[in-house]
């Protein structure tokens, strides 16, 4: 588990450090099971297999421009993308929370509260101004600026 939650940081990091200027920010969710997730398209879609690398497909459809770039992705538990541009709405969880001072936005706290969902392995976001973070079972478990 903790390898893999690595690997998404870093996943994250790479996203956001590789899409530039017009990066819009980015929300995943790891999950085997997305059909019984809280989650509805943005986009209609027919994502199709691709042959490039989950981390060149997530810089692209993260960039302003991109008409999928709203919402979450979902990834496999091998970090393959399986889905993309969701909305995502978790319940709300009574004493999960951030400290204000942080200025932390919505998807940081949908990342957050979905993370305690059955179903769910792990979650992250990473954002333009706010940095990269990873959530396990409602835990920020790693965080860079």
């Amino acid at each position: 588990m903790a390898e893999m939650l690595s690997r998404l940081h870093t996943l994250l990091r790479e996203v956001r450090n590789e899409a530039g200027d017009s990066f819009s920010g980015i929300g995943l969710l790891v999950s085997s099971v997305p059909d019984d997730l809280p989650t509805i398209p943005l986009r209609q879609t027919h994502f199709l297999p691709d042959r490039r690398s989950t981390l060149d497909r997530l810089v692209e459809i993260s960039d302003q421009t991109s008409e999928f770039h709203d919402g979450f992705h979902i990834l496999s538990p091998e970090l393959d993308l399986e889905r993309v541009s969701l909305y995502f709405s978790p319940p709300i969880v009574a004493g999960l929370g951030t400290d204000p001072i942080r200025r932390v936005g919505g998807r940081y706290m949908a990342a957050l509260f979905g993370s305690t969902l059955t179903g769910i392995i792990a979650t992250g976001v990473a954002s333009p101004r706010y940095g990269v973070a990873v959530f396990h079972r409602g835990k920020e478990i790693s965080v860079e600026p």
